[in-house]
């Protein structure tokens, strides 16, 4: 592994402009076209030393094709790290990302679906998104409606705006007055409580108050753990797959096959996802992800929110060529925009 503090001024400034230069060319870059594109005040000679010395160091690798040269994933991560100089949203995208955003806020799969969509068009790369993490969700309400003389609806809604709901078929009518008793009993009892925190001595708490409801609460704890059950695997949402084929890394079907068999690998897309540690934009290079057919990309990372808890993540995957400075801004934008109008929706399901 390179060590970051070798890097002098000069070094740094010509890893910079290689680095910017592939980006937006896809071709390896040599030390005549930094000192005609670029004013560094260096002769080509000079250049081309330093970029022997860099690539001595590991920061840039030469292409066996070419006489130029590329940064290394180790030359990326140090250009993210300290070197990019991140473009700002213009007051155009802004507002075009919260308009196309905020007309998807009646139910929380639209939502995703739409950010996905916007996250595709705004970077021309394939967007991933991990859906609201059920560890995380918190029972908002539970319902309890009257069908007929024996069959009974029951409702349960969390804050990440998921519904549960399962008809019950009791032995003994049960009125709708003892419905309602029943209904703000589970509400005092769950409400706030998360689905991991959801302990056996609560349930115990619940079936000792409604001992005269066996079945009913039989029935009900059942639906409760369905709840939980459906939620514990979170779903991971691609979009436009195909845009990785505009990429020129992608034209070579060597590389293009192996990554899409990782897009079909859930479990493992799952894991890349929700190694996001924290809030900010995240960026994994290359071989940091872990799975053999992302070794040529990057995912950039950024969690979202409901009400200052963590939920789930939104991403967008490309080549390690991948222009970070314009990515990271829309990735963290676009999430805290979802967090704001997913806390919205969650304070109008509890209502």
């Amino acid at each position: 592994m390179a060590s970051h503090d070798k890097l002098d001024d000069r070094k740094k400034s010509i890893l910079k402009v290689v680095t910017d230069d592939y980006i937006a060319s896809a071709e390896p870059v040599g030390s005549r076209t930094i000192a005609r594109r670029y004013n560094l005040g260096l002769s080509p000679a000079t250049i081309r030393n330093e970029m022997a010395d860099l690539e001595e160091s590991g920061y840039l690798e030469q292409p066996h094709t070419s006489a130029g040269r590329i940064p290394s994933e180790i030359g990326y991560r140090y250009y993210v790290d300290a070197l990019l100089s991140r473009q700002s949203l213009s007051q155009h995208d802004i507002e075009g990302i919260y308009k196309e955003m905020e007309g998807y806020q009646q139910e929380i799969e639209s939502i995703i679906h739409q950010t996905s969509k916007i996250l595709v068009q705004m970077t021309k790369y394939p967007s991933v998104i991990l859906s609201p993490q059920s560890q995380s969700a918190i029972f908002r309400h539970i319902q309890l409606v009257k069908l007929s003389a024996v069959n009974v609806l029951v409702l349960i809604v969390t804050d990440t705006g998921y519904v549960e709901n399962k008809i019950i078929e009791l032995k003994t009518e049960v009125s709708a007055e003892e419905l309602d008793r029943i209904s703000d009993l589970l509400n005092r009892k769950l409400r706030g409580v998360s689905l991991k925190n959801l302990q056996s001595s609560l349930i115990n708490d619940i079936q000792s108050e409604l001992v005269l409801h066996d079945q009913f609460f039989n029935e009900s704890m059942k639906l409760l753990i369905k709840a939980i059950a459906n939620r514990t695997k979170e779903r991971v949402y691609i979009d436009g797959a195909i845009k990785i084929l505009e990429q020129p890394e992608f034209t070579d079907i060597q590389k293009f096959k192996p990554l899409m068999n990782a897009l079909e690998e859930e479990e493992r897309l799952y894991k890349i996802l929700s190694s996001n540690p924290g809030r900010g934009a995240q960026v994994k290079i290359g071989h940091e992800n872990e799975a053999p057919g992302l070794n040529d990309c990057s995912v950039i990372t950024s969690s979202y929110e409901i009400g200052g808890r963590t939920v789930g993540v939104i991403g967008v995957l490309g080549p390690t060529r991948m222009d970070y400075a314009k990515v990271l801004p829309i990735v963290e934008y676009t999430s805290s925009i979802l967090s704001e109008l997913l806390t919205i929706i969650s304070k109008r399901s509890g209502r």
